[in-house]
């Protein structure tokens, strides 16, 4: 089975006129579009269809459009299949979307703080006085050696994205950043001045944490139920409140895309596939993910579902949790005699499992799943496997199913 990695994008793919095809031709867009206006107090769609370019990119306006249309698309996408979704990120912004398409956050959680997030942002930009350029053509490395140089001399610009091996975004004051064009152009690099009001994923947002901060202790966060990954580690969240804590550092850390995309292609992730207004995550991804196919929803849609479709029909080839658990029960080695025991906790157990495997399981429930890794649990401690075997074997079946979001007895010790 190919690993299926969903990423969302973050501010800088908003366009006016975004989203026009996908309302028009799908209500639940259009519900979405609905739901968030009321949250916001003013019309998304008069926002993304009729406002003027320059009201679209505000930060305040953009991030939440951004938020809405691409959950809207991804609820299209995945609409009357069942997508099996290994990995789910986002770039700064788009983080949120994957926690929101991963269920951590609810729709309506998500566009109240993404609200003030925009809001927070663009009110401490505002008269700063600071912006961010792009560097490429030249390795990242070399870039941070050339900010340490530059910043000896008394300027303060800080790394705000890690893109890729060759392109890097910078934030600081415009006169420093002014001298570090310069600076970087005389080394071999090409700078590319960004269309942003602020300087944005830098100390320089320190401003905009305290209601942001507010905003989040406000909002109920769950643990996701597909890995989400975080900008600031550069690796998947461990539990909710470390997504509460670690999303309110973001504004200030750098983005740390290239580490996300590291640890997803050494997990062997296959098929990427951007969410979201253009195609700016597919362009930074093709090339940086080896023989990874990467596709983006609003640009080729018809070709996104086929892939979705050849994946689904993939998954229902492979054994799901109860399968698993029957072949690793069997194979576990007895090392408990005492015939008693072994019925109750060996055989009963089994017979259990059996009737599990029996039921269709694409419509087994979460409860049921639950049961199964718990049975195989009890089987196990009857036959005395050793602890460490018993963790490697539920920790296989969670990650072979995917389904990281059980939360049993089990679940407990693969932990």
């Amino acid at each position: 089975m190919k690993d299926l990695v969903i990423v969302f994008p973050g501010q800088g793919s908003q366009f006016a006129g975004m989203g026009r095809k996908w309302f028009d031709e799908h209500e639940s867009v259009r519900d979405r579009f609905g739901q968030a206006s009321d949250i916001v107090g003013y019309s998304l769609a008069d926002l993304c269809f009729t406002a003027p370019p320059a009201e679209v990119t505000r930060t305040r306006y953009a991030q939440v459009s951004l938020l809405v249309l691409s959950y809207s698309m991804y609820e299209v996408m995945t609409a009357g299949r069942k997508v099996p979704v290994s990995y789910l990120t986002g770039h700064s912004l788009g983080e949120i979307t994957a926690l929101l398409a991963a269920g951590a956050l609810t729709f309506e959680d998500a566009v109240r703080l993404v609200k003030v997030r925009g809001e927070a942002m663009e009110g401490c930009a505002a008269d700063s006085g600071t912006g961010m350029i792009a560097t490429v053509r030249m390795p990242v490395a070399d870039v941070e050696k050339c900010v340490e140089d530059f910043n000896a001399a008394g300027h303060d610009v800080q790394v705000a994205n890690y893109n890729g091996e060759l392109q890097t975004v910078l934030s600081g004051s415009l006169d420093s950043l002014k001298g570090m064009t310069a600076y970087l152009e005389d080394r071999g690099a090409r700078v590319v001045k960004l269309n942003v009001a602020g300087a944005f994923h830098s100390t320089f947002m320190a401003g905009a944490l305290p209601e942001y901060t507010k905003a989040l202790s406000e909002v109920t966060i769950t643990e996701p139920a597909v890995p989400v990954y975080s900008n600031v580690t550069g690796e998947a969240y461990e539990s909710a409140e470390a997504i509460r804590e670690t999303l309110a550092v973001q504004l200030t850390s750098p983005v740390r895309w290239s580490d996300i995309v590291a640890s997803l292609v050494d997990r062997k992730a296959a098929v990427w596939i951007e969410v979201g207004p253009k195609q700016v995550l597919k362009r930074m991804l093709t090339g940086a993910v080896g023989s990874g196919e990467v596709y983006s929803l609003d640009e080729e849609p018809d070709r996104v579902g086929a892939v979705l479709d050849h994946l689904v029909e993939l998954k229902k080839r492979e054994p799901g949790v109860v399968g698993l658990c029957l072949g690793a029960a069997a194979a576990t080695r007895n090392r408990n005699f005492d015939a008693d025991e072994y019925h109750n906790g060996v055989v009963l157990s089994y017979r259990k499992l059996q009737e599990l495997s029996k039921l269709d399981q694409e419509s087994l429930s979460d409860q049921q799943k639950q049961t199964a890794l718990d049975l195989l649990l009890t089987i196990m401690r009857t036959k005395r496997v050793a602890e460490a075997e018993q963790r490697d074997r539920i920790e296989s079946i969670l990650r072979r199913t995917r389904e990281v979001g059980l939360r049993t007895n089990a679940g407990a010790l693969a932990t």
